[in-house]
């Protein structure tokens, strides 16, 4: 009788909470709203020179150096025209969730960007909640997490142009899994920080480009940062920190009886970097202006021209790393309204290693101890970029015409100095990129 009453009595409370979360789903239900968004987005593009871009031409990084052939003919010295539309996007905004004091807000965006083949697949760009709560027991300010892939944090704040890069490798460009605590105080300031996994948006190193490095390493990417926003103006500073375990175990052997070893021992390297960032704004009625500014440590998981170096070999268990650093910077502004005009700066410039490097007998720095981003180049002293744009809009449909000045002073890339600064034959190459673009939004 007992065992009875007691299975009556699970039966009963299974119901209720069933019932109770029935009814938490019919209230979020009828208060949440599903808004769908997108834009048809097609581009042709001109250019005069053979460049390092991603997804087909569209991400722009940078013309490429000469290749002078036995003929003395430069066989990157080639005009191009393409035209595409994989930039089409697909969203959906899930707003107005809420239970008790929490509130819960969501978004999921794709696009077509991935390419297989001559075939254009869907690509997840965006699919995250907002938690938050206006108040939290006695503390009036505004607190909120953010749990899922969306924009890292350095690279929110776009320059004005209307190219798919937006500024990139002059700006961050990046998202990832992460969880993000927001805070807001003071009623105009906010407090950021978290930690994020790479994924889209990969370091480099001795495997390539990989997440292995963040993997085995053990320690996320992190990220603190604080912002004001008045009426007109916005200010924003904050810095990224990335530890990379280059290597997690030796990956060739040693026969040598005093310091014998076997593929697959452990090991102990170790690298971390910080770059730190600031960025102003100021709109007014129909002038608006940005700028952003980052020391970078590494970046290349940022899209940014950069990565490390390793620097001292002998312990084999332990191999030491040094980032190799930069400065990117941009400038932007846009002035009017249903016709626009833009215009975009950016220029990049290489510091070198933070610790002096081994030399060969000539005065130059080993190449294969300098791991560098996919997109870029050893050889890269510095970076221009310049893009003027004219845009007109008729209610959601958008035309515009950009055009893209840049130029990279390059030196032989198998030829730096200590510190992996190339200093032999610099000499600037030059690309110009006219660039239509139409697009219809939802």
């Amino acid at each position: 009788m007992k065992k009875s009453a007691i299975l009556l009595f699970t039966a009963a409370l299974a119901s209720w909470a069933s019932d109770m979360v029935m009814a938490q789903e019919r209230v979020a239900s009828h208060n949440g709203r599903f808004e769908p968004y997108g834009f048809f987005r097609t581009a042709a593009i001109f250019d005069t020179r053979d460049s390092d871009a991603d997804s087909e031409d569209l991400f722009y990084f940078r013309p490429l150096d000469y290749k002078i052939n036995l003929e003395k003919q430069d066989v990157n010295d080639n005009m191009s025209l393409k035209s595409y539309a994989i930039t089409t996007r697909l969203g959906v905004n899930m707003t107005g969730y809420r239970y008790g004091s929490m509130k819960v807000d969501g978004k999921v965006e794709t696009d077509f960007y991935l390419m297989n083949g001559s075939t254009a697949s869907l690509r997840l760009r965006h699919a995250f909640v907002d938690i938050y709560w206006d108040k939290l027991g006695y503390m009036e300010s505004k607190f909120s997490f953010r749990v899922g892939q969306s924009w890292h944090p350095m690279a929110e704040d776009l320059p004005y142009c209307v190219n798919v890069e937006t500024g990139a490798p002059f700006t961050p460009f990046n998202w990832s899994p992460q969880l993000m605590l927001d805070y807001a105080f003071a009623g105009k300031f906010h407090y950021t920080a978290g930690a994020l996994y790479p994924t889209q948006f990969l370091p480099t190193g001795p495997q390539g480009e990989s997440e292995n490095y963040v993997k085995y390493g053990l320690i996320p990417e992190l990220y603190g940062g604080i912002s004001f926003t008045g009426r007109h103006f916005t200010a924003k500073a904050g810095a990224d920190f990335l530890s990379l375990k280059p290597r997690w175990r030796t990956t060739t052997r040693n026969y040598v009886i005093v310091d014998w070893y076997d593929i697959g021992t452990k090991v102990k390297d170790r690298l971390n970097m910080i770059s730190p960032f600031v960025y102003l704004q100021f709109e007014k009625g129909i002038f608006k202006i940005n700028a952003k500014s980052v020391f970078a440590q590494g970046g290349d998981h940022l899209s940014l021209m950069g990565g490390y170096a390793m620097y001292d070999w002998r312990d084999i268990y332990e191999y030491k790393y040094t980032p190799l650093r930069s400065t990117v910077s941009f400038l932007s502004f846009s002035v009017g309204r249903s016709l626009r005009f833009m215009c975009m700066g950016g220029y990049m410039r290489t510091l070198g290693s933070a610790h002096n490097l081994s030399v060969d007998t000539n005065g130059y720095s080993r190449e294969s101890d300098v791991y560098y981003s996919s997109f870029g180049d050893k050889g890269i002293s510095q970076m221009v970029r310049a893009t003027p744009t004219l845009a007109y809009s008729a209610g959601k449909l958008t035309v515009a015409v950009e055009y893209n000045y840049s130029s990279v002073e390059y030196g032989n890339n198998n030829q730096l100095d200590n510190y992996a600064i190339p200093r032999e034959n610099l000499h600037w190459v030059t690309n110009h990129r006219v660039m239509g673009v139409v697009r219809f939004s939802l």
